[in-house]
């Protein structure tokens, strides 16, 4: 791998060295808070949503003493070494206690999950016994609360249940069922926006004219945005005009927490999104970062509603999304923010790459290296346009900023393509 000296060639950073990906996330998001706003639903409205407010466990769980096998509850005399056997007194199932007194000697029949009879000190397994004549005789050594799960083991009540920020899972949900609740509280949904600009731009579906093309990335948007905790809404496609433009976003930001534009964030003269966010009342900042692809991008705000600026190229908003959008999204629903999961992986290809910002190059993984690490094929000869080395891809490799030449054998990074969910 050949490295270069010289970090600040981009023409892009006006002389200032770029911000690195994290960088850029970081000072995007450190002035934002979570939307505000909460609501009731219930357990079956839950999953996806974001937990707000501490729950209590009402209960312990288990709510009482019970036995974890098909066996016999003995109750022990105060002597071990009587060896006589248990006199079986009675039968206990699941969600039929033993109403009978039970005492020192005497032996139950017990199944799994049913309340172990007061009295009772073992839980002997039904193989690990010997029954006649109503006595049972162990024919295995066994201790006091063999067998026995105790109330409250798996959770005292009063305890918190689930960390506010929570997204609800199928085993959260089993957890607030088991804890006998019907509703939680959780965050109102994010409501985001997303906007295509761009003359050239037709809806799938529609006749192509002369020099037109298919939007393809508001429909991806919307898709990575798809989630339960997120009121998604598409605004559709506008035309490259200051007015229409400014029209749209000061509509979007109306009823949005979040808009997402794509496309005309440069400052070219065919460009009109900074200048419509502006007109519309709002601003909008270039983001200085250091990646390929994935600029231009912009931030900003108009009234309450965030703005965020993605490239019009699908692979670049695509990477944009990934480094920007998905913790500026997480942010705002009050959800932490995960780290981002680039692994240690080893080149299997060849490249000459421009130094001075981190390349995303799609990527599928070939192997293991002798670490065990993946690794990984470069995809397609690069280009922000280009959709099939995407849908070919595992996930993208990351080649460091500081490297003019990739040779098999190198160490790189990767990036798996999960890492596109939302809040994973």
């Amino acid at each position: 791998m050949t490295r270069s000296d010289n970090l600040d060639a981009d023409v892009c950073s006006d002389a200032k060295r770029l911000l690195t990906p994290a960088a850029a996330a970081t000072r995007v998001l450190e002035k934002l808070v979570r939307v505000a706003g909460v609501e009731a639903v219930s357990l079956g409205r839950a999953r996806g949503r974001i937990l707000r407010g501490p729950i209590a466990a009402p209960r312990s769980l288990p709510p009482f003493d019970h036995s974890a096998v098909d066996g016999y509850a003995l109750a022990l005399r105060a002597s071990a070494d009587d060896d006589t056997g248990f006199r079986l007194v009675g039968r206990v199932a699941a969600g039929q206690p033993m109403c009978g007194e039970v005492r020192p000697g005497d032996a139950v029949r017990i199944f799994t999950g049913a309340a172990v009879p007061a009295g009772c000190d073992v839980v002997v397994m039904q193989e690990h016994v010997d029954v006649s004549d109503g006595v049972v005789m162990p024919c295995r050594c066994y201790r006091a609360g063999d067998n026995i799960r105790l109330a409250g083991e798996d959770l005292p009540a009063g305890t918190d249940l689930l960390p506010e920020g929570t997204v609800i899972d199928p085993r959260h949900l089993a957890l607030l069922a088991a804890s006998g609740l019907s509703r939680v509280t959780v965050a109102r949904r994010l409501r985001v926006a997303v906007i295509s600009t761009g003359t050239e731009l037709r809806a799938p579906g529609e006749t192509l004219t002369e020099g037109a093309i298919y939007d393809s990335n508001r429909v991806m948007l919307l898709a990575l945005l798809d989630h339960p905790a997120i009121e998604t809404i598409d605004a559709g496609i506008v035309a490259d005009d200051t007015v229409g433009i400014a029209a749209a976003i000061r509509r979007a930001a109306a009823g949005a927490d979040l808009v997402i534009t794509s496309g005309g964030v440069s400052v070219g003269e065919e460009d009109f999104v900074r200048g419509s966010v502006e007109a519309a009342g709002g601003y909008l900042t270039p983001i200085k970062i250091g990646m390929k692809p994935g600029k231009p991008l912009a931030f900003g705000r108009i009234g309450d509603a965030c703005i965020l600026g993605l490239p019009g190229n699908p692979l670049a908003a695509l990477v944009g999304f990934m480094m920007i959008g998905l913790p500026l999204v997480s942010v705002l629903a009050g959800v932490p923010t995960a780290s981002f999961r680039e692994m240690r992986a080893t080149a299997s290809f060849a490249r000459r790459v421009t130094p001075g910002r981190v390349e995303f190059a799609p990527a599928c993984v070939t192997g293991r290296d002798a670490q065990g690490n993946p690794v990984v094929d470069a995809l397609g000869r690069g280009g922000s346009a280009r959709l099939m080395p995407l849908c070919s891809a595992d996930g993208f490799c990351v080649i460091p900023a500081d490297v003019e030449q990739v040779l098999p054998g190198d160490p790189v990074g990767y990036v798996p393509m999960d890492s596109l969910k939302l809040f994973g």
